[in-house]
């Protein structure tokens, strides 16, 4: 049965949403810790109000980027795919694990487990179950996207791991 891209994507949007909303808490914490009475240096070797400004800082810099991808899902355009089109963004791509390329270690998925993957821009590692599938997104950049892309179902696709290089097959492309 096929995945409903639109609820796919609101379901990954509704994450980041969640995300963008602790971030923005641990920002404005972060802030105030800054600036607090009790961080304020006692001497020139005393960091503590810097070190805070410093998280801070990042933690608002990693809303931005959130806000960004949610955008960016939002915008996405969301096409279907023929059994003979490349892969490309939008796709859902269902993959069988069919091993390891000789010489790599042992450990690592099963053959013949199946994944479930949507090729997206921005939202790399989110994982969304949409009517009892798990599907995991991967962006373009990510080893197993660069991997998919252009690729069709009944092909291959090899994709570096810090465990070795994995082997997957094409099932179906939508």
């Amino acid at each position: 049965m096929p995945i409903d891209k639109r609820a796919l994507v609101a379901a990954m949007r509704a994450q980041l949403d969640a995300e963008i909303e602790t971030m923005s808490r641990l920002a404005r914490e972060a802030a105030e810790a800054a600036t607090h009475e009790e961080n304020k240096p006692e001497n020139d070797k005393d960091m503590r109000s810097t070190e805070a400004s410093y998280v801070a800082r990042g933690q608002a810099g990693r809303v931005r980027e959130l806000e960004q991808a949610h955008a960016r899902l939002g915008s996405l355009e969301l096409r279907a795919f023929a059994a003979e089109d490349g892969i490309e963004a939008s796709a859902i791509v269902t993959l069988r694990a069919v091993g390891k390329r000789a010489g790599a270690g042992a450990a690592g998925s099963a053959s013949g487990a199946l994944t479930t993957c949507f090729v997206a821009p921005v939202g790399g590692g989110l994982r969304v179950s949409l009517g009892g599938v798990e599907v995991q997104t991967v962006t373009p950049t990510s080893p197993l996207g660069a991997a998919l892309l252009g690729l069709t179902a009944g092909e291959e696709a090899e994709a570096p791991t810090p465990q070795g290089v994995r082997v997957y097959e094409i099932v179906r492309v939508e």
